[in-house]
């Protein structure tokens, strides 16, 4: 995001008639931290209660940590959220982390700290490589059905992303009409956080690539939903689920689902959107960069 679309995002969020704090996060926001500290001090200029979600992956030497956690307490921040999964650890040392979670300790006190998730730490100890240890480690470790169960249940995995393709084989994969009953409200309307993404999409829950809206437009966007008006594939999913989407793509666009089933309503969900963006405009499947990236 620019800094004038941080800005911008903030101010929309007080349209909120909720409680509410702002987890900036991204990416890693500490990439930019001339960024990260306008949107700390935007946020605590206008009355926001926030914190920031770091993988760690920045944290080279100790001096660099205290220096940037000191400053972002002194803007307002109130808590660090550090990463911590066997999937960070795939590409971030482990001492990385370790020094995140000390110093942010040091700094913010363990009530401003939070470690998602904690248990892994231990896990990670165990099977700690040098600098970073591969999921294959855990497969080779555990055998697949048992690294399957850490991922997929111990972790808690989502998936409405790349981890279906990449890790389904550690599941049993189900039939699509095995989630005939499974609705999206709660991830849709209920979700218990949500996401503002740069491009202006409005991504509900950890549904991504799907928007539910413009957030430039937040005040209107909650007035429609409030009332049930929603965009056209939000109502199916709302309605019917992953499983009206599904029918909707195979009777209307020739939609095969795969072969070996899927993950979890979330994988079936994602593939069917896969092969609707390219059938058409589909406004609410956004952005486009999730599906071609994917």
């Amino acid at each position: 995001m620019s800094r004038e679309d941080v800005g911008d995002a903030l101010e929309a969020m007080l349209n909120w008639d909720q409680r509410f704090q702002v987890h900036i996060t991204g990416g890693e926001p500490f990439l930019n931290f001339p960024l990260l500290l306008h949107a700390v001090e935007t946020a605590t200029a206008l009355g926001i209660s926030n914190y920031v979600e770091t993988n760690a992956g920045w944290c080279v030497r100790e001096a660099l940590v205290e220096k940037h956690f000191n400053v972002l307490r002194e803007a307002g921040l109130g808590a660090v959220l550090i990463s911590c999964s066997p999937f960070h650890a795939e590409s971030i040392p482990l001492e990385r982390t370790l020094l995140a979670i000390r110093k942010a300790v040091e700094i913010f006190g363990r009530q401003g700290v939070i470690v998602y998730l904690s248990e892994w730490l231990e896990q990670l100890q165990v099977l700690n490589q040098g600098d970073t240890t591969p999921l294959e480690a855990y497969v080779e470790a555990y055998g697949p059905q048992h690294a399957g169960r850490l991922f997929w249940e111990g972790y808690g995995l989502i998936s409405g992303g790349r981890s279906g393709y990449r890790l389904g084989h550690l599941v049993n994969g189900r039939p699509a009409a095995e989630f005939r009953i499974e609705n999206c409200q709660r991830e849709i309307l209920f979700a218990h956080h949500s996401h503002f993404d740069l491009y202006g999409n409005f991504i509900s829950g950890f549904c991504g690539g799907l928007t539910v809206g413009d957030w430039h437009d937040l005040p209107e966007l909650l007035t429609r939903y409030q009332s049930g008006e929603y965009p056209g594939l939000i109502r199916i999913l709302v309605e019917q689920g992953p499983y009206g989407l599904y029918a909707l793509a195979q009777k209307a666009y020739g939609y095969q689902p795969l072969e070996d089933g899927f993950a979890g309503k979330c994988h079936l969900c994602v593939d069917v959107r896969r092969h609707l963006v390219k059938q058409g405009d589909f406004p609410e499947l956004r952005p486009r960069e999730f599906y071609e990236r994917i």
